[in-house]
C-alpha cells in the first residue's frame, strides 16, 4: 500500500488522530476483556491518493507488513510485528532509527560498533539484521536516513524462513519512500540545541496525465556540531531519486537510488569502572578530538511488481557501493582504573564494500479441497565483497590521563615505522548467500489459520567453508472475534560462524529455536491495537574457547532467553493518542558463564509516548505530548561483575498543524540524565544529554 503523506498530514490537522497499529503487546490481556470493540467503518476510496482499500488514521499501521513477504493481514499472522510509520517518526522528531526501534518492547540498542553501524538486541539476542525494503543487504548503510523512511518494522523471534541467516531475537525492516500518484511537495527545516541544522525536501507525484510515470525525490543536508568536545563536525549530504513506471495494468517497474556522503568525528565512546560508573564527562573524547570518519554510499536497483492472472510477483535488485575511511585513529583498548588512564594504539583503517542482492517473491491465493490457501514462495541471492586495508602499531602506547586531559599531536602512518598490517589487509573477501523457501497459510475454517513453511539456505565465504541449513516454521492463529486473535508459533534461525576449531574447520552455524504464545486485540473501533506475547528462545552452537587450545573454539555454547511483552498504540479518543510497551527478558548463559545473564540485556524495559490535541480548550490545531523510557539494570560484561544502573529518560513536546504549516518543539532527556545506553565490557556508549529539537515544515 502506498499512502499519501499529504492525506496523513491533512487528517492529523483536521482530526488530531494519532498512533499506529504497531503490532504486539501484553496490555491486550489486561484490556481486552474490559473494552468492547466497535466494528471498523469502511473508509471511502480516494482515487490517485491511496492505493489501498481503506484510509489509515495517523500512526495506523499498514494493512499488510512488507517484512512478511506475503498477503496476510497482521491479525492473521502468528508472528509479533510492530510497525512505526512516517507520521510517528515525524511527530516524535526521531533523529536516528535507534530513536524509533527502541520503542519496541524487549528491544535494546547496543551501540554503533565504533561508528560502523547501529546494533540492536531483541528478546535478549544481538546480531539483529536490518533489512531495506525487505531485502537482506550485508553491506547496507550503517546509519540510514530517517527522513527517507516510510516506516520501520520490527519482527520478533527466530525467523530465518523469509530471509535466511538472522538473529534468534528478530529482524528489523526499513521501508523506503516510494513514488506517489498525487502531487506532493514538502520542505522542512530542523535545528537542535547542539548547533545543528538540516534543510530537507520531499517531492513526488505524476509526470504525465495518465499517471503511469511517477517520481519521488528526497534530499537533505545536515550540519551537527554534536555534544562531545570534538574538533570535527558531523556533515551529511543525502539524495534519493526514485522513478516508477506502469508498463501495463499488471506490471510496474520502479527504479530506486540513493547517494550519501558523510563526515563524522571518530566514535570510540567511553568507559565505566568496576562499579559501573562513568570514568569521565560524557563530552570527553577517548581517542583524539581531531580524528574523523568519512563515508560514501551509492545504492541503485529496481523493483518489478507483476500480476500474472491470480499470481502476484515481486522482483527486487540492489547494488551497493560503500566506502568508509577511518584515516588515522588512536583506538582505545583498555581503561586502567588504578591510574585513571585510557590506553590507546595507533591504527589506520579503510573499508570498501560492494554488494549485489537479488530477491524474488511469488504469492498466490487458491482453494485446495475447498480450503483457502495463501501460498508464498521465494528465492534470494546475494554476493557481498569487502576489501579492508588496516595498519596498527601496538608497540607505541598512547596513555590518556582522564584527570588531566592532554592530547598528543595527531600522527599518521609515516610516524609509525613499526606498524603492521592486520585483518586480511588488501584481500578482497567475497561472501555468497543463496536461499529458497515456501510457506502456506491454510484457512482450516473461518477462524482457524495454520501457517507452515520451510527454507533451505547456503552461505559461502572465501575465508570459510560452506554453511547450509534447513529452517522450518509453524504457526497457528485462532480468531475468537473479528477483533481478537490468539496465536502460537515455533520457528528457527541460523547464523554462520567464522571461528575455527583445533583442526582449522569452521564451526557449525549458530542455531536458534523459539516458541511463542500471544494475543492480538483491536479496540475502540480498531483505533487502538495491542499485542501481548510470552516466549522462550534457545541458541546453541555458540562459539567458546577450546579447553585444550584457548586460541581455538568449540561450538558447545548455549544461551537462553524467556519472558513476556506487550505493545499498544493508537487513538484513545479522536484527540488523545499514545504508544506504550513493556518487556521482561530473563537471559542465561548455560555454558562458560553458567547461570550468568547475557551482557548488555536489561530484565525490564518500558516506553510510553502520548499526545493530546487541545480541541477542548479551543485550540484544535495545537497538541502537546511527552514520554518516558525506562532502561533497567543490566551487566556490562559476561561474568556479571560490572553492573549498570537503571535510567529514566523523559521527553516533552508541543506541536502545531494548520493549513500547509506544521511546527514542533521538543525537549529530549528533560532532566539531563547521565546514563549508559549500551556496554561491551567496560567500553560503553553514553546516552544523549538534554537536547532541544525544533522543526518547521510547509506542504505545497
Amino acid at each position: 500500500m502506498i499512502t499519501s503523506p499529504k492525506l496523513l498530514w491533512r487528517m492529523s490537522m483536521e482530526k488530531g488522530k494519532w498512533f499506529s497499529k504497531l503490532s504486539p503487546s501484553l496490555c491486550a490481556l489486561l484490556l481486552a476483556g474490559g473494552v468492547s470493540a466497535l466494528a471498523q467503518e469502511e473508509a471511502d476510496k480516494l482515487n490517485n491518493v491511496l492505493i489501498s482499500e481503506e484510509i489509515p488514521t495517523n500512526y495506523a499501521s499498514k494493512e499488510k507488513s512488507a517484512i512478511m513477504r506475503s498477503n496476510i493481514k497482521p491479525d492473521e499472522s502468528a508472528k509479533s510485528v510492530q510497525i512505526f510509520n512516517e507520521t510517528y517518526m515525524q511527530d516524535t522528531q526521531a533523529q536516528t532509527i535507534n530513536d524509533v526501534i527502541k520503542m519496541s518492547s524487549n528491544t535494546t540498542y547496543l551501540g554503533d560498533n565504533n561508528g560502523r553501524e547501529s546494533l540492536f538486541a531483541i528478546r535478549g539476542f544481538s546480531g539483529v539484521p536490518i533489512l531495506r525494503d525487505g531485502l537482506s543487504l550485508t553491506n547496507a548503510a550503517p546509519f540510514p536516513e530517517v527522513f527517507n523512511l516510510e516506516s520501520i518494522e520490527v519482527l520478533k523471534g527466530p525467523d530465518s524462513l523469509q530471509y535466511g541467516q538472522s538473529s534468534p531475537g528478530g529482524i528489523v525492516n526499513l521501508v523506503v519512500k516510494k513514488p506517489l500518484y498525487e502531487t506532493y511537495a514538502q520542505i522542512e527545516l530542523e535545528t537542535t540545541s547542539n548547533t545543528s541544522y538540516s534543510p530537507k525536501v520531499d517531492l513526488g507525484g505524476a509526470l504525465n496525465d495518465s499517471k503511469t510515470l511517477r517520481y519521488r525525490l528526497v534530499a537533505l543536508a545536515r550540519h551537527d556540531e554534536g555534544f562531545r568536545d570534538s574538533h570535527v563536525n558531523s556533515d551529511r549530504v543525502f539524495i534519493a531519486p526514485t522513478l516508477a513506471y506502469d508498463i501495463s495494468d499488471d506490471h510496474t517497474f520502479t527504479l530506486v537510488s540513493e547517494y550519501l556522503d558523510e563526515r563524522t568525528p571518530s566514535s570510540f565512546e567511553s568507559y565505566v569502572n568496576s562499579k559501573g560508573e562513568l570514568v569521565a564527562d560524557i563530552k570527553t573524547i577517548m581517542s583524539h578530538p581531531d580524528e574523523k570518519f568519512d563515508k560514501t554510499q551509492k545504492i541503485i536497483g529496481f523493483d518489478l511488481d507483476s500480476r500474472f492472472g491470480t499470481w502476484k510477483s515481486n522482483l527486487k535488485y540492489r547494488y551497493v557501493d560503500y566506502l568508509r575511511d577511518n584515516y588515522n585513529v588512536h583506538i582505545p583498548y583498555a581503561y586502567v582504573e588504578a591510574t585513571n588512564q585510557v590506553r590507546r594504539f595507533f591504527a589506520t583503517q579503510k573499508y570498501d564494500f560492494t554488494e549485489h542482492a537479488l530477491q524474488y517473491t511469488l504469492n498466490k491465493e487458491l482453494e485446495i479441497f475447498n480450503l483457502k490457501n495463501k501460498i508464498t514462495m521465494g528465492a534470494d541471492f546475494g554476493r557481498a565483497s569487502t576489501t579492508f586495508t588496516g595498519w596498527m602499531d601496538m608497540g607505541t602506547i598512547y596513555a590518556l590521563n582522564l584527570s588531566n586531559l592532554k592530547y598528543e599531536a595527531l600522527t599518521d602512518l609515516s610516524d609509525h615505522p613499526s606498524a603492521v598490517t592486520y585483518g586480511n589487509t588488501g584481500e578482497k573477501i567475497t561472501t555468497t548467500k543463496k536461499g529458497i523457501f515456501a510457506q502456506d497459510n491454510l484457512y482450516l475454517s473461518e477462524n482457524l489459520i495454520l501457517s507452515t513453511g520451510v527454507r533451505y539456505s547456503t552461505v559461502k565465504s572465501d575465508t570459510s567453508d560452506k554453511s547450509s541449513a534447513w529452517t522450518p516454521q509453524i504457526g497457528l492463529v485462532y480468531k475468537l472475534t473479528p477483533e481478537t486473535s490468539l496465536y502460537a508459533n515455533y520457528s528457527e534461525s541460523f547464523t554462520p560462524q567464522s571461528a575455527t576449531d583445533i583442526n582449522g574447520k569452521i564451526l557449525d552455524p549458530e542455531e536458534g529455536e523459539g516458541v511463542e504464545l500471544g494475543i492480538k486485540q483491536k479496540l475502540f473501533g480498531d483505533r487502538l491495537a495491542l499485542t501481548a506475547a510470552v516466549f522462550k528462545i534457545e541458541k546453541v552452537n555458540v562459539a567458546m574457547p577450546d579447553p585444550i587450545n584457548p586460541l581455538k573454539s568449540v561450538a558447545s555454547g548455549k544461551q537462553e532467553s524467556k519472558g513476556f511483552e506487550f505493545d499498544v498504540s493508537g487513538d484513545i479518543t479522536s484527540d488523545w493518542s499514545m504508544a506504550a510497551s513493556y518487556g521482561y527478558t530473563s537471559t542465561e548463559d548455560k555454558a562458560t558463564n553458567q547461570g550468568k545473564e547475557l551482557s548488555g540485556i536489561p530484565k525490564h524495559t518500558a516506553n510510553l509516548f502520548t499526545t493530546h490535541y487541545l480541541t477542548a480548550f479551543g485550540l484544535p490545531h495545537f497538541y502537546v505530548g511527552g514520554g518516558v523510557r525506562y532502561l533497567g539494570e543490566r551487566y556490562a560484561n559476561s561474568t556479571n561483575t560490572i553492573k549498570l544502573d537503571s535510567s529514566l529518560i523523559y521527553s516533552a513536546m508541543v506541536g502545531y498543524r494548520k493549513g500547509n504549516w506544521r511546527g514542533a518543539l521538543s525537549v529530549q532527556n528533560i532532566t539531563d540524565e547521565v546514563y549508559v545506553e549500551s556496554a561491551s565490557n567496560s567500553r560503553v556508549s553514553v546516552g544523549t544529554p538534554r537536547t532541544v529539537v525544533a522543526t518547521l515544515g510547509y506542504l505545497f
